[in-house]
């Protein structure tokens, strides 16, 4: 594709991707790919609309599996459970994540109009692989849950997408990635740190991170985000300096901030992030000692237009 058709597609594309908009082929994917059926699959969208979350705590109660704590037994469950299906199916359909989508694509055309090699890691659904790919870049999905890459591979075929799909991290080769997409990850992993370093060994010299984190949001709608890792809310030396990853640009509440990756980092750290992104930064690390005031405001946001898959 051309990059001057790339860069009008990036701008004029809605962010609410073509697959999210056919409530009758999502809900038939999901009994498809789950071994539900569709009506079962409605009433468990339409509990997960009203009350987002209750899937996966739902299904973390079944089988024991202690809220906001980090364990083999929730390893195995990522892998396995279909709870994710709904919980990512109606995030994806806010607001606020089809914005952060939207804001990405553009940053990515304002870097240059040339197609990059992007990875996005932990990318569940693939919508936000469905939706680069759609506007010209080439990429790489990975994802741990079974079932979330079944639905996305489906997607993929759909839109008839060029899209690899990572089956092993491990195959992943040093510097091959221009830009790498990590959304609603770290937050749920042990060691955010060795993840951040392994990831950005995928960058090439002067790519970009672009990540979302909420650390600080321990809700009962968010039942695998890790007490354990509150610590690293509003963190850029921890997490990402000692990677050689400075922030370059991002939103006010880092959804998204963006990291350039600079071996040594000397020029990078003469060219300050806009004050959006500082200025979040001071209000995320108060995140770290007191989670509710951002707790409220981030469920307000994430559910205040949750797109009903059925009436």
């Amino acid at each position: 594709m051309c990059s001057a058709v790339m860069t009008t597609l990036a701008r004029d594309m809605a962010p609410f991707v073509e697959p999210l908009g056919d409530d009758r082929f999502l809900i038939d994917l999901v009994s498809r790919v789950s071994h539900v059926p569709p009506q079962e699959v409605v009433e468990r969208l339409k509990k997960e609309h009203y009350d987002l979350g209750v899937n996966v705590r739902d299904a973390l109660s079944a089988r024991g599996i202690k809220p906001f704590r980090w364990s083999d037994e929730l390893e195995t469950f990522y892998a396995e459970s279909d709870a994710f299906l709904y919980e990512s199916l109606v995030w994806n359909r806010t607001s606020l994540k089809n914005d952060m989508r939207r804001w990405i694509a553009a940053h990515l055309d304002g870097i240059s109009d040339a197609p990059k090699r992007v990875l996005t890691f932990g990318d569940g659904l693939g919508f936000d692989a469905f939706y680069l790919a759609k506007v010209g870049h080439q990429v790489t999905y990975f994802d741990v849950s079974e079932r979330c890459s079944s639905f996305a591979q489906s997607i993929f075929e759909r839109g008839d997408l060029d899209i690899r799909m990572l089956a092993d991290p491990a195959d992943l080769s040093a510097k091959s990635f221009d830009v790498v997409i990590c959304l609603d990850v770290l937050e749920h992993v042990p060691d955010p740190a060795s993840l951040v370093k392994w990831l950005s060994e995928a960058l090439r010299e002067g790519g970009r991170m672009i990540v979302h984190a909420p650390f600080f949001f321990l809700h009962r709608c968010v039942s695998t985000h890790l007490k354990s890792n509150r610590k690293y809310s509003g963190d850029v030396r921890r997490l990402y300096r000692l990677c050689d990853l400075y922030p370059v640009d991002g939103q006010f509440f880092w959804n998204p901030i963006v990291f350039e990756k600079r071996s040594g980092g000397a020029k990078v750290r003469s060219q300050r992030p806009p004050f959006r992104v500082t200025a979040g930064k001071g209000l995320l690390t108060f995140g770290r000692f007191w989670s509710l005031p951002f707790n409220t405001i981030t469920r307000m946001i994430a559910t205040a237009d949750k797109k009903q898959l059925v009436r």
